[in-house]
């Protein structure tokens, strides 16, 4: 078994194989028993929240039906109520007009107003009506948080309305702007006994801005039992809000909410930015269980198309059923057991690790150092001398063979450097450091024998130091071997790093350069050349000039031989000379021909 495998592989192979198997059989047992945990824990959880959300919004509604129940019966409301539809009986035909035209003053956002003045020439009996109860109406919105409060007569006239919107005045039977209200007045009409409260499930409100309002009604009786109207509160819808997005235990991505029998929000949503009430429509499994009645906690797709944990039920209110939700992302939920996972295999990859590498300790001390030579003999049979051989000191054969490798390392180094410190002297000038005659020759040969490139053709510019042997005469030749050097340097900076400058000989260079038969560019590098020695050379404390004559041949165009490329080249550096030195000349093309 596993004889074909190195003893360097094999025993950590087997270590290791031995240590993932058991890390991984204790990883599906840890995930499968914290997977179910957890499931349990959140679907306990969620349905606790849910249960104690629906608490407070059941007290809120209760509340409100108490009050509205309460109110109705009280004496004061049933007097007011009389007295209002007596003083609406007494107003001019057109009520609705009249009564806008006196109250519109009224900031219906403002409890600082507790008192509305009509106007002076209203001396009617409402005014001295509106005056006795309206103080009353504005202190129980604020003690109740209703959004408003209306009396409306038995016809269906709303003769009072406590922040007097564009429905204070109106009569409420089949006015469609008025849904909602009117549906509540009509629910009342058909069952006016004492006692009884109808609610009207939220819709958009035309007169509120067509924001959701919902209503809670009943009747206001007499002594005799006798209907004289009925009392409606607007519910707040910022009340209801403030119940379902309590987001304390829900984590990062729970909320709670509400979705009504048309499957539309009843409160906002967490991650919604705009308004989700009758806006946001939710057609999930949960939403359908809980508006049939049933409640209970699953895994489902929620209205974003996420994987939630979703606890239902359904809340029933004056015969109005809202499906109330409770939901977390399930990737929240299992983040414990997707984090126990994770520190599970950072404990497993850790234990094979070390395992790994006891089993490598063991495995390398047998096998590594022979490894290693074995490795280090073939780099250095390729010529890599550059390889890094590294054998530990040991008192064994094993040892000596480190030791002997080394030491052949060594001279295999030491012959390498020395061949090519003597193939740089040979082919490059000693002062300079330029390329020589032979070397300069031997690439110009190369580049004509390959044929350099297709459409392109190789110049030679043959250069000669004007002024130089004055020089030399005047300051010695150690001062004339330094404007060398620095000649050599600026002529570096007129080429590319694809062409050549070479020192062949005394104070003459050559320059190989390959460029585009296309065009003539040869006028563009002499000038960067003459150029170069425009400034004068700086030497201890003298500034020595110089002037350079350049002679230009190029392959194909003049010749087709190395010979006489460098002849025509050197005839035409003569040319430049004779017309006056420290400038440039072109091959003569008959002497070319």
């Amino acid at each position: 078994m596993l004889r074909n495998v190195r003893i360097i592989h094999k025993f950590p192979l087997v270590l290791i194989s031995f240590a993932l198997l058991a890390a991984v059989t204790t990883g599906v047992i840890a995930y499968l028993q914290s997977t179910r945990a957890l499931y349990a824990q959140a679907e306990a959880h969620l349905f606790a929240l849910l249960e104690s959300r629906e608490a407070t919004l059941r007290q809120y509604l209760e509340t409100a039906e108490k009050d509205v129940l309460f109110h109705a019966q009280s004496p004061l409301i049933g007097l007011a109520m009389q007295d209002f539809t007596a003083a609406w009986k007494t107003l001019p035909e057109d009520r609705e007009t009249y009564l806008k035209e006196r109250y519109s003053q009224l900031n219906p956002y403002s409890f600082e107003r507790m008192q509305v003045r009509a106007s002076k020439e209203d001396l009617s009996s409402y005014s001295d009506i509106h005056a006795r109860y309206h103080a009353v109406f504005l202190s129980l919105i604020a003690s109740r948080s209703f959004y408003d409060i209306f009396l409306l007569d038995p016809d269906g006239n709303v003769v009072y309305t406590a922040l007097k919107e564009f429905d204070f005045a109106k009569n409420v039977s089949g006015d469609p702007d008025l849904f909602g209200l009117n549906h509540a007045f009509e629910a009342v009409a058909r069952n006016h006994r004492q006692g009884s409260a109808v609610f009207s499930d939220f819709k958009p409100y035309a007169p509120s801005n067509s924001e959701p309002a919902a209503f809670i009604a009943t009747p206001v009786l007499d002594k005799n039992g006798q209907q004289l109207g009925v009392l409606a509160f607007q519910l707040a819808i910022d009340a209801i809000n403030d119940i379902m997005q309590v987001t304390v235990g829900m984590g990062e991505t729970g909320e709670t909410y509400l979705v009504g029998t048309d499957r539309l929000m009843r409160s906002d949503s967490r991650f919604l930015e705009d308004r989700s009430i009758l806006e946001q429509r939710v057609e999930t499994s949960s939403v359908n269980l809980a508006l049939a009645g049933k409640a209970g906690v699953h895994v489902t797709t929620d209205y974003r198309g996420v994987s939630v944990y979703s606890a239902y039920k359904p809340i029933d209110f004056l015969g109005v059923r809202w499906a109330a939700l409770a939901e977390i992302d399930e990737a929240e939920v299992l983040g414990p057991v997707y984090q126990l996972n994770y520190y599970l295999l950072v404990i497993g990859l850790a234990l094979a690790a070390v395992i790994a590498c006891l089993g490598y300790l063991l495995a390398t001390d047998l096998s590594k150092p022979i490894l290693s030579m074995v490795h280090a003999m073939n780099r250095l049979a390729s010529e890599d001398l550059k390889t890094d051989i590294r054998v530990p000191e040991r008192s064994d054969e094993v040892g000596l063979m480190g030791k002997a490798l080394i030491h052949f390392q060594s001279f295999a180094i030491e012959r390498e450097e020395l061949r090519e410190q003597l193939s740089h002297i040979a082919k490059h000038d000693s002062m300079t450091g330029l390329p020589n005659r032979s070397y300069a020759l031997d690439y110009l040969r190369s580049l004509i024998e390959a044929g350099s490139v297709e459409n392109s053709a190789v110049s030679v510019f043959f250069a000669d130091l004007d002024g130089f042997k004055h020089i030399n005469d005047t300051y010695g030749h150690q001062m004339g071997d330094a404007v060398l050097k620095m000649a050599a340097e600026r002529f570096q900076t007129c080429i590319r790093k694809e062409d050549m400058v070479a020192r062949i000989g005394g104070d003459e260079f050559l320059f190989i350069v390959v460029h585009d038969r296309t065009e003539a560019e040869h006028e563009l590098i002499a000038a960067r050349i003459l150029a170069s020695v425009d400034v004068p050379f700086r030497v201890g404390l003298r500034e020595l000039s110089v002037g350079v004559s350049l002679g230009i041949a190029t392959w194909p165009t003049h010749a087709t031989t190395v010979r006489e490329l460098m002849r025509l080249a050197d005839e035409a550096m003569y040319e430049a000379k004779a017309r006056g030195k420290n400038r440039f000349a072109y091959c003569n093309p008959i002497a070319a021909s």
